[in-house]
C-alpha cells in the first residue's frame, strides 16, 4: 500500500539492513547505559571543572535524563515501526549528547577527547531532524528535507574544519579540551575561529527557523493536530530559543564558562527541553501500540454484514480522528464514491492531514484521508481491516450503481413530463386554436344561412358546429389528462379539487398541501390520485377520500375508496414513485405514497 505525502519512501536516510537492525537496536540501551554512567563518573571525577555536569548535580542528573529519554524514546519509536529513521536517530542523538562531557575528560585518551569534539556539533541537527520529521518520521515537503540537508551538511563541514585546523591549544576561547586533536592537520587559528563562529551564528539561525516552523504547525494544524503535535513541537521550540540564547552569550562571552550562572542556566534550560521532548517522542510510540491495537478490535467488533460506513467511523474512533474520511475508488467510472455509493471529489493533503492510498494487489481499492499524526496509516491496517475495506467498497460500487439506475429513472420521469407539458401546450397552442378559428368561421357560415333563408345549408351547419364543438370539448378534456395546465400555474392543491370536481365518483378531498413542492414530486402525486380514482370507479365504488399533507421532508398522499378488493397493482405509479426514491403502499381499497421533496 502506498502513502501521500511523507508515506512509506525514504527519503535519503537509509534504513538499517533488516538482517543486524534488530540486535543493534538491542545493543543500543546498554550501550547508551554505559555511556551516560561513564559521563556521569567523568563529571563527578576528572570532568568537574570542564563540564556542564560536574559543575551542578542538577545539571548532571539532566544530562544523563535527556540523554537516556533520548535512547528510550528512540528504542520505543523504532519497536513501534511508525518512526521510521527517526526512532534510530533519536538513538544516535541521545549518544552523542554525552560527547560534551567526554571532551572534558581530562585525563581521558586524546582519540576519546578528539571523537567527542568531532561529534558534539551533531546533537543540534539530529534534533532538528527528529523535530521536523515529527509525526511521519520523514521531513514532509521538499523544502523542509532540504534545510535539514543543509543543516546537516553545514554541521559536518564544521566538524571537518574544526577537527583539520583547530589547535585547542591555541585558541583562546578553548575551555574544556585545550590539549588534544589527533585529526589536526595544519594550525590556523584564523580560520578556526573563522568556522566557529560561522557555525555559531548559523546553528542560531537553522534554531530559529526551527522555532517559526513549530509555532507555524501549531497554528496551522486543527484541534487534534495540534494536541499531538504539542508534546513535540513546544520543547523543540523552547529548545531553539536556547540555542539562539547560547549563541548570543558566546558573543558577549568568548570563554565559555561551566560555572557562569548564565551558561549553567542555558544549559539546564536545553536539557529540560530535551527531556519533555524524549517524552514527547516516546508518548507518540505508546500511541502507536494503541492505536495498532484498536485497530485489530475493529474486526470483532464489526457484524458480519456491517451498515455502509460503520468500517469508517470504527477506525475513526480507534484512531481517535474524528474527521477520517474513506474514499473508496471505482475504477470502472474512473470516480471516488463515499460507503453509500454517493461520488465525493478526490481527497487532497492540507495542513495537518495526509492522504493515503491503499492498494490491494496493484489495485487500489481506497483513499483515506487522516490527520497527520498517523503518517504511515498503512502499517496500521492489518489484513482483516484491508479485506473489510476491500469489501465495503465493492458494496460501495454497488450502491452507486443503485444510485445511478434511480438517477436515471428520475430522467426518464422528468423527460416524459417534459414531453407531456409539451404535447399540452401544442393541443392547446395549435389543434384547439384552429378548432376555435373554425367554430367561428362556421357561425359566421350559419348567420349568412339564416339572413338567406337556406334551411339545408343552415342545417348542415348546425351539424358541422355542434361537431366541432365536441372535438373541441374531447380535445380539452385531452390535453388536460395529458397534463393538468393548472397543476404547473397553481400547485397540487388547485389540481387535485379540480380533479375531483370532474371525477366520475364523488371526491372527498383533504389536503393539507398548501405550499408548492419539487414539480416532479407535484406531478407524481397528481397522477397516483388521478388513477387511483379512475381505478375505484372501475371497481364500482360509490366514493374515493383523497388526503395529502406534508410531513417531516415527506409529501404524502393517500387515496381510500369503498369498492371491490384491488386486483391490479399499480405499476405505472410504482415506477414513477420509485424513480423519485418514494414508497408506493398497495392495499385492497387504499392507496398509499410518500414522496420525497429534498
Amino acid at each position: 500500500m502506498d502513502t501521500q505525502p511523507g508515506g512509506c519512501h525514504n527519503h535519503g536516510v537509509p534504513h538499517m539492513s533488516a538482517s543486524w537492525a534488530r540486535p543493534a537496536r538491542i545493543a543500543a540501551a546498554p550501550i547508551g547505559l554505559a555511556i551516560a554512567v561513564g559521563a556521569f563518573l567523568i563529571a563527578q571525577g576528572p570532568g568537574v571543572f570542564t563540564t556542564y555536569a560536574g559543575r551542578s548535580g542538577l545539571a548532571a542528573g539532566l544530562t544523563v535524563a535527556a540523554g537516556l529519554g533520548l535512547v528510550l524514546a528512540g528504542l520505543l519509536a523504532s519497536l513501534t515501526s511508525r518512526a521510521g529513521p527517526a526512532g534510530d536517530l533519536a538513538v544516535l542523538a541521545g549518544i552523542v549528547w554525552f560527547a560534551p562531557v567526554w571532551v572534558g575528560w581530562q585525563v581521558g585518551p586524546p582519540l576519546v577527547r578528539s571523537l567527542g569534539m568531532l561529534v558534539a556539533g551533531f546533537v543540534f541537527p539530529l534534533l532538528f531532524y527528529l523535530v521536523l520529521a515529527f509525526p511521519g518520521g520523514r521531513p514532509p515537503g521538499g523544502f523542509t528535507r532540504a534545510l535539514v540537508w543543509i543543516v546537516c551538511l553545514e554541521a559536518a563541514l564544521a566538524a571537518l574544519g574544526r577537527a583539520r585546523f583547530r589547535d585547542p591549544y591555541l585558541d583562546p576561547a578553548c575551555w574544556s579540551n585545550c590539549t588534544d586533536n589527533v585529526f589536526l592537520v595544519r594550525s590556523v587559528p584564523a580560520l578556526a575561529r573563522a568556522v566557529g563562529a560561522t557555525d555559531r551564528w548559523f546553528t542560531a539561525a537553522a534554531a530559529t527557523a526551527l522555532l517559526t516552523e513549530c509555532a507555524w504547525r501549531l497554528l496551522a494544524r486543527k484541534r487534534l493536530a495540534r494536541i499531538v503535535l504539542l508534546p513535540v513541537a513546544l520543547p523543540a521550540m523552547v529548545f531553539a530559543a536556547a540555542i539562539c540564547a547560547h549563541a548570543i552569550a558566546l558573543d558577549r562571552m568568548p570563554l565559555e564558562d561551566p560555572g557562569n550562572p548564565a551558561f549553567l542556566l542555558i544549559f539546564e534550560i536545553q536539557a529540560i527541553a530535551v527531556i519533555l521532548l524524549a517524552a514527547g517522542l516516546a508518548a507518540d510510540a505508546v500511541t502507536a501500540v494503541a492505536h495498532r491495537r484498536s485497530v485489530a478490535r475493529i474486526v470483532a467488533n464489526l457484524g458480519e454484514a456491517p451498515a455502509p460506513g460503520s468500517l469508517e467511523l470504527a477506525l475513526s474512533r480507534a484512531l481517535g480522528d474524528p474527521e477520517l474520511s474513506i474514499a473508496y475508488w471505482l475504477a470502472a467510472v474512473q470516480r471516488y464514491v463515499d460507503a453509500r455509493g454517493r461520488p465525493v471529489a478526490e481527497p487532497v493533503a492540507a495542513p495537518g492531514r495526509l492522504v493515503t492510498a491503499l492498494v490491494q494487489q496493484d489495485t487500489r481499492v481506497a483513499v483515506v484521508s487522516h490527520t497527520a499524526t498517523l503518517p504511515e496509516l498503512e502499517r496500521e491496517l492489518g489484513p482483516a481491516i484491508r479485506l473489510g475495506l476491500e469489501n465495503e467498497r465493492l458494496q460501495a460500487e454497488v450502491l452507486f450503481q443503485l444510485g445511478e439506475v434511480r438517477a436515471s429513472r428520475a430522467r426518464i420521469v422528468q423527460t416524459g413530463d417534459s414531453e407531456r407539458r409539451r404535447l399540452e401546450r401544442n393541443l392547446h397552442d395549435g389543434a384547439q386554436q384552429r378548432l376555435l378559428a373554425l367554430s367561428y368561421d362556421i357561425r359566421l357560415a350559419h348567420a349568412n344561412a339564416l339572413a338567406e333563408s337556406d334551411d339545408q345549408a343552415r342545417l348542415l351547419l348546425e351539424r358541422a358546429l355542434a361537431d366541432v364543438q365536441a372535438s373541441l370539448g374531447e380535445l380539452r378534456e385531452l390535453a388536460h389528462g395529458i397534463y393538468p395546465a393548472i397543476l404547473t400555474e397553481a400547485g397540487l392543491g388547485p389540481a387535485l379539487a379540480t380533479l375531483a370536481d370532474s371525477a366520475a365518483i364523488p371526491v372527498e378531498l383533504d389536503d393539507a398541501v398548501q405550499d408548492r413542492h419539487p414539480e416532479v414530486a407535484e406531478t407524481a402525486a397528481y397522477l397516483m390520485v388521478a388513477e387511483a380514482i379512475e381505478d375505484a370507479a372501475g371497481r364500482g365504488a360509490g366514493y374515493a377520500a383523497v388526503t395529502a399533507a406534508y410531513r417531516d421532508g415527506y409529501l404524502t398522499v393517500t387515496v381510500e375508496d369503498d369498492g371491490r378488493s384491488r386486483t391490479s397493482s399499480m405499476t405505472a405509479i410504482a415506477d414513477r414513485v420509485g424513480a423519485l426514491g418514494g414508497i408506493l403502499t398497495v392495499e385492497p381499497t387504499r392507496l398509499g405514497v410518500e414522496i420525497p421533496c429534498g
